[in-house]
């Protein structure tokens, strides 16, 4: 293999059986056992959930944590360590475990924060992601334009994820009908990445600065800024849940840098898929 990166996956690439291929690599294993001790259930649910349960913010944060981390460790064994990583949203806090940034306890402890502060958020605010296919994101971007949705997550050239009010999801979806493109539902549950999580992000700061954040082993690409990880830490982490996901211009920045391989670590193949793509 060449120059490799790995790609720690995000919310809505959940399944149900996640992870029950590396649940016994001896490092998974204590990763696990380590969870259990702070969130009694979550490796049983994360193995043999229902889709239901595993959609709920409060158990898809934690469990994808676990499961990311896990293919990573697994990947890591089979291949070396990888030259940089990139977490895709939630799949920002398991990649900085992985590089040596948060320990496995205050990693777990801070996605289990954040996944409190957002299912309460999604009782506040009630909304979705949608994404949009075979539309520039400069068109998406005018379509959010003095609306209630906002670009989310920049998957690609002609796909662009955007949080969206439920008010406002059957007349937003209609004007991607009407400008050529295609909407879709995406399986989570509520409107992330967007500034309505500014109050939850800055709780979610006043926490991390409780923790203690070391140098990373290995380059990390934040989402907020598509550079490594630099500065104050804790404040990027934070901004990132209610900032758009620019994956598009990390994968660029990277391959910029020399990467040559992305191996996705979490269940399933869907940033892969959107290198791919483009």
């Amino acid at each position: 293999m060449g120059r490799v990166a790995f790609l720690f996956a995000g919310q809505g690439a959940q399944v149900p059986g996640m992870a029950g291929d590396v649940k016994d690599v001896p490092k998974v294993k204590k990763l696990f056992d380590l969870a259990e001790g702070i969130r009694p259930g979550v490796v049983d649910k994360m193995l043999s959930g229902t889709q239901e349960e595993l959609n709920r913010t409060l158990l898809t944060q934690p469990t994808m944590f676990l499961a990311d981390l896990a293919y990573a460790y697994a990947k890591e064994e089979e291949l070396g360590a990888p030259e940089c990583a990139l977490g895709f949203s939630v799949g920002e806090v398991p990649a900085l475990c992985f590089a040596g940034v948060l320990s496995e306890e205050d990693a777990f402890r801070a996605i289990v924060k954040r996944a409190e502060l957002m299912e309460a958020y999604t009782q506040r605010v009630k909304g979705c992601m949608i994404a949009v296919v075979k539309l520039s994101p400069e068109k998406v971007e005018a379509l959010c334009d003095g609306t209630s949705a906002h670009p989310a997550n920049y998957n690609g050239a002609l796909q662009t994820v955007v949080a969206c009010r439920a008010e406002a999801e059957e007349a937003f979806c209609a004007k991607v009908k009407e400008a050529g493109g295609r909407a879709m539902k995406l399986r989570v549950s509520g409107m992330f990445h967007c500034p309505e999580l500014s109050p939850e992000a800055e709780e979610f700061e006043k926490f991390l600065r409780g923790l203690q954040m070391n140098a990373p082993r290995m380059d990390v690409y934040a989402n907020l800024t598509a550079k490594p990880y630099e500065g104050d830490f804790a404040a990027t982490l934070a901004r990132q849940m209610c900032s758009p996901v620019r994956f598009t211009e990390s994968i660029a920045a990277m391959k910029a840098r020399g990467i040559e391989e992305f191996v996705e670590v979490g269940p399933g193949k869907v940033l892969t898929g959107l290198v791919q793509r483009g």
